[in-house]
């Protein structure tokens, strides 16, 4: 766990500015800037467009096929990759650039004047102890509860800081002051469930390959894989009832350590709320389970994992003026200590490639946070622009949850 932290927070001080207060070690400095223009949230589309265009996105070593129907209908006929998103279709996009842009913007909206100078005296301090510092930023100004700041590029020093090891980054949504242990006894106890859900409200949804997924999760752990150090185990089927009954019972009535969820997601901009597609009852079409009911089945007395990891989209998106209405944010406000989610569309070759990368570095006996960087900075450099879409949400500071730790309970 990094030793050197950098607490950032940004606070409403009125309908069109915040305040921005960054703190290291008894050090604190605090600016006031005018809020992002609403126009900023706008030019967010086309970069969901273009990181879902990108080259690794479009790689045909997953099938290929149509969006839907409208996409012949308009006279293409080129071939898109499946995608995980529950909500609706999209168009064309462009490039890296966007990213960078986009970046560029929230970098410089935050890490300026004496916040700047901070920044730069708590990254010196690090590297005489040769130590990566850990930036938490912590958001409680409903308006930016939307913004992607997991894009922040540093255009001074030409890096993006979310996938540097220099700066392991997340997002905190309680006091600072708290501290939650995710640390696990022995053995790590996983549970996945993969939802091969088709159809939703009589839409046809993208195929998901789930079982490459799977295959990817159980190589990336195999070595710890044997029951004394870990024990991986699927829910059979898909269904709310399922998950809900394997939750309260545990593993031999031991709490699950970690949940990882495959399959389709969104968010309902009506309810304010993400969601999950589950399998209905007693067929085998697709029903949203909100996070409000996804939360009260992984969080019941005693069992709440220390990670849940949601490789489906939307489930970290969430609407300006609604700190919570995002599922990963939904699960934090429960109890959950640590949630790892996407803030865009994926496509289904990034579920695939984030769980495999994710994990094999998990298993390293590294923290969330820096097994998130590397994952990071190894999809960026596959080409998969959409490494800005997973976000980690954390309580506290540990994120060792795979780390031996002597009388660990």
């Amino acid at each position: 766990m990094a030793k050197v932290v950098f607490n950032l927070t940004i606070e409403d001080s009125g309908e069109s500015h915040c305040r921005i207060v960054a703190e290291y070690n008894s050090s604190s400095r605090e600016i006031e800037v005018e809020k992002l223009k609403p126009s900023f949230r706008q030019n967010l589309r086309p970069l969901q467009e273009a990181i879902l265009q990108c080259a690794a996105a479009r790689n045909a070593d997953v099938a290929l096929r149509p969006r839907n129907d409208a996409v012949a209908a308009n006279g293409g006929d080129e071939a898109r990759p499946a995608f995980r998103d529950a909500a609706g279709s999209l168009t064309s996009g462009s490039d890296e650039r966007i990213v960078q842009e986009v970046g560029s913007q929230l970098f410089e909206f935050i890490f300026q004047r004496k916040i700047l100078e901070l920044y730069q005296e708590c990254s010196q301090a690090a590297r005489k102890v040769d130590q990566p510092f850990l930036i938490r930023l912590r958001v409680t100004d409903p308006t930016l509860a939307y913004v992607p700041w997991e894009t922040m590029y540093d255009k001074k020093n030409r890096f993006y800081v979310t996938t540097s090891q220099s700066t392991p980054f997340t997002r905190a949504v309680d006091d600072y002051a708290e501290e939650r242990r995710v640390a696990a006894a022995r053995p790590i106890r996983v549970l996945g469930m993969a939802a091969r859900v088709k159809v939703l409200n009589g839409f046809p949804l993208d195929e998901i390959e789930v079982d490459a997924e799977q295959v990817a999760i159980k190589k990336a752990l195999s070595e710890l894989n044997d029951g004394k150090r870990l024990k991986l185990s699927w829910i059979p089927s898909a269904k709310a009832r399922d998950l809900n009954r394997r939750f309260l019972r545990g593993d031999e009535g031991k709490r699950w350590d970690l949940f990882h969820f495959i399959g389709h997601g969104g968010h309902d901009p009506e309810r304010q709320m993400g969601f999950i597609v589950v399998q209905e009852e007693g067929g085998s079409k697709g029903i949203r389970l909100y996070a409000d009911m996804l939360k009260a089945f992984l969080t019941q007395p005693g069992q709440t994992p220390s990670l849940v990891v949601l490789n489906s989209c939307s489930g970290a998106q969430g609407e300006p003026g609604s700190l919570f209405s995002s599922t990963a944010a939904e699960l934090i406000q429960g109890g959950v200590p640590a949630v790892i989610a996407m803030q865009f569309e994926i496509s289904d070759n990034m579920g695939l490639a984030f769980a495999d990368t994710f994990y094999t570095y998990l298993a390293e006996s590294v923290s969330i946070q820096a097994a998130l960087a590397h994952t990071r900075a190894e999809l960026k450099a596959r080409q998969f622009a959409e490494w800005i879409s997973p976000v980690l949400y954390m309580r506290g500071l540990d994120g060792e949850i795979f780390v031996d730790r002597a009388g660990s309970e």
